[in-house]
Order: C-alpha cells, then sequence, then structure tokens
C-alpha cells in the first residue's frame, strides 16, 4: 500500500494552494549521454540533484479494457522542433525508458517522489506541433518471475546443452516427457500431478 508522507497529505486536502503538485517525466534512452527531464509546470525546478526542464505536455489513457496491456499517450509539445530532431535522430526512442515522477513544489528538498511509474516507448508519432508517445507497461512486468519453477510435464533443459545431455543427430524435441531423446535426463518434476506446475 502506498503511504503518503503527513505533509503530503494535508497538502492534497486542502482546499487552496499556491504550491501544486508537480509531474516529472524522465526518459533515458541508450543512445544519449545524460536522461531528457522534463517537469509539467510554468518554471524549470531542481529535484533529486537533476534539473528538470518547464515544458508544456499532456497525459491521456488509451486503452485500459483488461484485453490488451494498458498504454497511456504522453504529449510533448514540439515548439520550434526541438524533441523533433533527436525522435529522427534516434528511431523515434522507441525502447526508450520513461519514468513519470509525482512530487510536490514544498517538497522538492525531498529526493523521494510521492508516486513512480515506469513506461517503454511503444510508438511515437509527431506533427508540427505536438510528439505523442504511446507508453506501455515496462518490460520487468513481462519477464518470468521467479526465472525457474518446478513443472510436472514440462523438461527446462535446453535441447542438447550440457544439462540435457543429448549429443546425437536426431530432430530436437519439445521439452516433454514422450519426445525426450534421453527419458533418464528429462528435467521435469514427474513427482508432482494435477495443474502441470
Amino acid at each position: 500500500m502506498l503511504r503518503w508522507p503527513a505533509t503530503a497529505i494535508i497538502e492534497k486536502n486542502k482546499l487552496a494552494s499556491d504550491a501544486p503538485f508537480l509531474v516529472l517525466v524522465k526518459m533515458v534512452h541508450s543512445e544519449l549521454t545524460e536522461p531528457i527531464c522534463l517537469v509539467r509546470n510554468t518554471e524549470s525546478i531542481t529535484w533529486d540533484g537533476q534539473e528538470w526542464q518547464a515544458y508544456p505536455m499532456n497525459f491521456d489513457i488509451n486503452t485500459i479494457d483488461g484485453q490488451t496491456e494498458p498504454k497511456l499517450s504522453w504529449t510533448v509539445s514540439n515548439c520550434a522542433g526541438t524533441l523533433q530532431q533527436y525522435i529522427q535522430k534516434f528511431k523515434g526512442f522507441t525502447d526508450a525508458e520513461v519514468t513519470i515522477y509525482v512530487v510536490h513544489a514544498n517538497m522538492l528538498d525531498n529526493t523521494e517522489p510521492l508516486q513512480a511509474f515506469e513506461f517503454t516507448v511503444t510508438t511515437t508519432q509527431y506533427d508540427e506541433e505536438w510528439v505523442t508517445f504511446i507508453l506501455g507497461a515496462s518490460p520487468e512486468t513481462v519477464v518470468k518471475f521467479p526465472t525457474h519453477i518446478y513443472m510436472a510435464h514440462y523438461c527446462p533443459y535446453r535441447f542438447k546443452s550440457v544439462r540435457c545431455g543429448y549429443a546425437g543427430g536426431k530432430e530436437p524435441c519439445n521439452n516433454t516427457l514422450e519426445t525426450c531423446r534421453i527419458p533418464s535426463r528429462f528435467g521435469g518434476e514427474e513427482g508432482m500431478n494435477g495443474n502441470n506446475v
């Protein structure tokens, strides 16, 4: 469960305040020497030892239907074509890692964000006015964890690997006991039964 500091909760519940919650966006790409750091604000700020450039931007949810991966649209101003130059040079920033932070203007000395969300750029579109990045879930959400699990009728060994032990010329197996070339070395957990897990 997310726990906000008491000062942030008090700020959130105020009827009026001159200090806003700020949305900061950090984009990291393998081709860039340093990240692009932007803030949705009227003036630039310094947070977590980094200068965050004020930039016009908007966010919009593209899909949340329970059927497909949720996507978020991040639209950034293309004034003077600054971002467009980067997009053309670095293949649309696809696969760039984007982290969105929420901080409060009165709490910029706190290096811990109130909230942080990680995404990956999946698609980029631009015109004369706006650059739109379609953000998808960060790659960590699709990585199998834990990396090794016990499965009843599936052998985790790669065909002809050292653990597999097969060195002949037959066709590869499909990692089941029925097609295993050396059944005595089958890596599945045959003692398990039921749901194959």
